[in-house]
């Protein structure tokens, strides 16, 4: 089915707006908003309107996204903050990860593990689920399968099926096979976001790795670091972060001891042909955070500064490597923060002419046409004691970034480089001021610089910031002439945009062959021993061309990368879920535990209706883009039958007349009463409440509600709440449709528990300036709605934390708690993207961060990690999957690495009757009968105590948890051991006279009551606290 008329509309309505809006540009660090290079720009998805069939290319568009992306992670440029405290969190976390194990009586966990097909779950190890890959990717021309953002790529020169990946936040990827199959080999990091792979040349079994992306978007998260990685083509062993302590005098003569590589990105690493261990490494700006902090932190220090610098020892252990940070551009260096001044500018690329000889090397550097401080710089000594550079292009065009690729050759030009800019597409065949993207020659190793080539001209579009892939090899003659060029920015279109540009002449003219292949190039990669060999990594992942880049295959069958923003479960089949990706649609996880992507574009939030158990006709809901006088709204599916590309009929308002054209479930797009001025974030709240079917609730500068699955929507609060602060959460309970919360772009907390359509301002004791709230939520076992949470984002640098609760919403000071538990068992100082409090016991909490998933059983007093074998990866969103506590599953959606899922922590309810109490009378008799096998209406005579809220069988065997009782870890639960034990510790038995006549046949990993009391405390409801 075309939708022509709903696409002509949709693009115009889109060119239209494009003119109000402005490429978000806050300087990555406050005190250095002159520094060019800095600007945060958003990792783009070129396919914004939910119904279009043509792709739409705007800077601006993406910009619009990843804006909003930075203010949900918390990180404006208001509210920064330091770049080493997420390594500090995940240090931290695996600190959290080792005494928890040991206070279990299990061994540490082993080094993280390849990937592998879905299996049978348990309750202390985290299994990925997929996708692995997405079968139907958004593909040019072909549909073929995708992954997550692939933006570095390695092959080994001596061997070509051994091939590395880097990827935007899925680590570090090997293929054995040339592609066919891929295995990570850098879980065990504290970064996952790749910007750099570089093997040694001297020992190609050293792979360097430089952890932050350098993609210059809002979505590119800082790194820790270089790692180096041994052995890379056998057993990996990871060594670092190496990140090196640089001592510099600041410009009040203060000195400074400073990590050199904190809160940045590795653009790239050249290795000394020679030498293992002399690195030169280029770094740049990076967020801190899934589109975090925009800027990176406020001062410098603690941020590193950007720029050059050399290692020396890096082939030794990670303390003993030594550091010196190069002045490329003395016109730059006035940006710096140190006495003498180096500069603060990011290094995009840099390349040695000759690969034998490392004192000639080759730099871009950003700069600003004001001092005309960018370009190309070349140094002559660039191993000596004091390195120069010299200026041999200088550009035009602010902020531009670059990319080199070369060759040498015995007869004259013997060093030909070439270099991929950001420039503006006039001078070129293009000839478009509107576009950018240049290329220019230098025939005798960078020290000249041609004028700008007719071809390639606009090849990125307006995503120069984002899209750029390069390389070259010789043509048959040694002129330049019949040089082969590759190039990669933006996705084709009819301006002047490549996704994969292919130049058999010099760069003079090129012709477009990017069938199969996804949208937005981050890297080009010829194999050096066969120049019909060709890699290409976007933001679908990984293809491999055979035939010198003419035909396209994906190599995505094996690679977990795909960065997901959300999450949604069925209401009784386990399975089922959806959940929206950047850049890579809106995704399914079916019945029969296969995935289908289900809708194009940029998937936000995802929620499946609660009322409709049909496996088959669920009714499911998922954002888009949002704009304000552009688009607003949501997209809705009643089967899986009908969740396709463009048949998922679109609910709010656009610019234009509503198109009518019928979908697959034979409804039409409607306008349904969203008002197309509101100021709304990019990513819209998208929540449901109870009823049949849910009502629905979305977000904008107010709250709309409806109970007809969308088709009219009504403002349920003051409208707008605020002016110009859009909603960036939404919760409501789950007991009563009147309860509804909103977290505010602003920081603020308004609600109402009376169903009111005014809300009040409950932000109350919230800390200030309160980094941004991330979510909201209602504790579900709390009828009144007076017990809810608030979890935020940012970086506090301090022990605030970043969970809060009040049990006392309806009063009129609400009162909210830090719950981020304290000291070696709290959660750590990084952004907390959600909270789930267990339906079955609201001691239970799990919340999920920027490095893994934390769990407590005492209501956030104490917080331990949860499971093992999930790397360090953003968690996003989580939930528990349909089941009794005994079978259900909790699934989560990372930002990099797919959706994973464990059984939760066998913990106990200890207030089984759930009156607030727990006694042995009857909590106690209920646990122990359970024991002995006793079930029905035996079970609960004479053991219900009163204000009982579960009083029945059926209320209570969900509860109930039998496998965590286990408490001297003889692997069997049995009524006369450790029922004897937990009925004991509750009458108040002093500790020496617990375990009196207690015994047990099997081997006890927990011998001694102290460890039973602390396994308990760990597992049971705080009981025994």
């Amino acid at each position: 089915m075309v939708h022509s008329a709903r696409q002509n509309r949709l693009t115009q309505a889109f060119a239209a707006a494009l003119a109000s809006l402005l490429v978000w540009s806050g300087a990555f660090d406050s005190a250095q908003a002159q520094s060019p290079g800095d600007a945060v720009v958003p990792a783009p998805n070129v396919r914004p309107s939910p119904k279009k069939r043509t792709i739409v290319d705007s800077g601006a568009y993406v910009a619009a996204r990843e804006a909003a992306i930075a203010e949900i992670r918390g990180m404006s440029d208001a509210l920064q903050s330091g770049g080493n405290l997420r390594q500090r969190a995940v240090v931290q976390f695996e600190a959290q990860v080792q005494e928890f194990a040991r206070q279990q009586g299990r061994p540490a966990p082993a080094a993280l593990a390849a990937p592998t097909a879905p299996s049978v779950i348990n309750s202390t190890t985290w299994t990925e689920i997929g996708p692995i890959p997405i079968p139907n990717g958004q593909t040019e021309a072909v549909v073929a399968s995708v992954s997550g953002r692939v933006t570095a790529i390695e092959i080994d020169p001596t061997n070509s099926n051994i091939v590395y990946l880097g990827t935007a936040n899925g680590g570090v990827w090997r293929s054995s096979n040339g592609g066919t199959n891929w295995t990570p080999i850098f879980d065990g990091a504290q970064s996952l976001a790749i910007g750099s792979l570089a093997l040694a040349p001297s020992d190609h079994t050293i792979l360097y790795v430089g952890t932050g992306e350098a993609n210059g978007s809002a979505d590119s998260f800082a790194g820790v670091g270089i790692y180096r990685i041994d052995n890379a083509d056998t057993t990996a062993t990871l060594v670092g972060p190496i990140n090196p302590v640089r001592t510099y005098q600041d410009a009040s003569n203060i000195t400074q001891n400073v990590p050199a590589f904190n809160g940045r990105s590795i653009s790239r690493i050249l290795v000394h042909p020679t030498n293992p261990g002399l690195l030169f490494v280029g770094t740049a700006g990076g967020v801190i955070g899934m589109g975090g902090d925009g800027p990176l932190g406020g001062t410098v220090p603690p941020l590193g500064m950007r720029g050059l610098y050399r290692l020396s020892g890096a082939n030794g252990a990670p303390a003993s490597v030594s550091v010196l940070k190069l002045t490329v551009s003395t016109a730059a260096a006035a940006g710096g923060f140190d006495t003498p001044s180096t500069g603060n500018r990011n290094v995009n690329d840099m390349m040695f002419p000759d690969p034998a000889n490392p004192d000639v090397l080759v730099v871009w550097m950003n700069g600003t046409t004001a001092v005309n401080d960018g370009g190309v710089f070349r140094s002559t000594n660039a191993t000596g004691a004091a390195p120069t550079f010299t200026q041999a292009f200088a550009t035009t065009t602010s902020s531009a970034r670059a990319m080199f690729a070369g060759y040498k050759q015995a007869t004259a030009p013997n060093q030909v480089l070439y270099v991929a800019t950001g420039e503006s597409a006039t001078g070129t065949a293009c000839g478009s001021a509107t576009q950018s993207g240049a290329l220019r020659v230098s025939t005798d190793g960078g020290a000249t610089w041609s004028a700008k080539l007719s071809g390639g001209g606009g090849f990125c579009g307006q995503q120069c910031f984002y899209n750029f892939g390069f390389d070259v090899r010789p043509g048959a003659t040694a002129a330049v002439a019949d040089d082969k060029l590759w190039l990669g920015g933006n996705v084709s279109s009819a301006s002047c945009q490549r996704l994969n540009g292919v130049s058999s002449d010099g760069g003079t003219t090129f012709t477009n062959a990017a069938s199969r292949l996804h949208a937005d190039t981050h890297f080009i990669k010829v194999d050096p021993n066969n120049a019909s060999v060709v890699y290409h990594g976007n933001d679908g992942g990984v293809f491999k061309s055979t035939d010198g880049g003419s035909t396209w295959t994906s190599l995505n069958t094996t690679l977990s990368a795909t960065e997901f923003q959300s999450l949604a479960v069925h209401p009784t089949d386990p399975a089922i879920s959806i959940g929206g990706t950047q850049d890579n649609g809106t995704s399914m996880y079916r019945s029969d535990r296969t995935w289908n992507r289900v809708d194009y574009g940029d998937g936000g939030y995802a929620r499946i209706d609660q009322s409709i158990t049909s496996t088959t006709a669920p009714l499911m809901y998922h954002t888009y883009f949002n704009q304000t006088n552009n688009l607003i709204g949501f997209g809705r599916s009643t089967s899986v039958a009908c969740a396709s590309d463009g048949q998922w009929p679109f609910l709010g308002i656009y610019g234009g007349s509503v198109d009518t054209t019928v979908t697959c479930d034979g409804s039409t797009d409607r306008f349904s009463g969203i008002s197309l001025t509101d100021s709304v974030n990019f990513y819209a709240p998208l929540e449901l409440g109870p009823g049949s079917p849910n009502t629905i609730y979305f977000g904008t500068d107010r709250l709309y509600r409806s109970t007809d699955r969308g088709d009219t929507m009504t403002v349920v609060s003051q409208g707008p709440i605020v002016s110009g602060v859009p909603i960036r959460t939404v919760a409501i309970s789950k007991n009563n449709d009147g309860h509804r919360m909103v977290g505010l772009n602003n920081g603020q907390v308004w609600a109402t528990l009376a169903g009111s359509s005014t809300l009040t301002n409950v932000t109350g004791n919230l800390p200030t300036p309160l980094k941004q709230v991330l979510r909201v939520m209602f504790d579900p076992t709390d009828a009144t709605g007076n017990t809810a949470y608030v979890t935020v984002g940012g970086y506090w640098g301090n022990a605030t934390g970043h969970v809060f609760k009040t049990t006392n919403l309806s009063a009129g000071s609400v009162t909210w708690t830090g719950v981020s538990g304290s000291g070696a068992t709290a959660i750590p100082d990084v952004p907390v993207n959600c909270i789930v409090v267990d339906p079955y016991d609201a001691s239970a909490l799990y919340a999920c961060t920027d490095v893994g998933v934390y769990f407590s059983t005492n209501g956030g007093t104490n917080w331990n990690p949860l499971g093992t074998g999930l790397p360090r990866v953003p968690v996003f969103e989580m939930a528990f999957t349909a089941g009794t506590t005994g079978s259900r599953s909790l699934r989560i959606a990372t930002h990099g690495r797919g959706m994973w899922e464990m059984l939760p922590p066998a913990y106990c309810v200890m207030d089984v009757d759930g009156n607030g109490v727990h006694d042995a009378a009857t909590d106690g008799v209920l646990i122990v009968r359970a024991m002995l096998g006793i079930t029905g209406a035996a079970t609960v005579n004479n053991a219900i105590g009163s204000n009982a809220k579960r009083s029945t069988w059926a209320e209570i065997q969900p509860v109930l948890n039998l496998a965590a009782l286990d408490i001297d870890g003889d692997g069997v639960v049995r009524a006369h051991t450790d029922g004897m034990i937990m009925l004991r510790a509750m009458l108040g038995v002093p500790s020496g006279a617990i375990l009196s006549g207690v015994t047990s046949t099997g081997v006890k990993t927990r011998p001694a009551w102290s460890d039973m009391r602390t396994y308990l405390n760990n597992r049971c409801s705080g009981a025994f606290l």
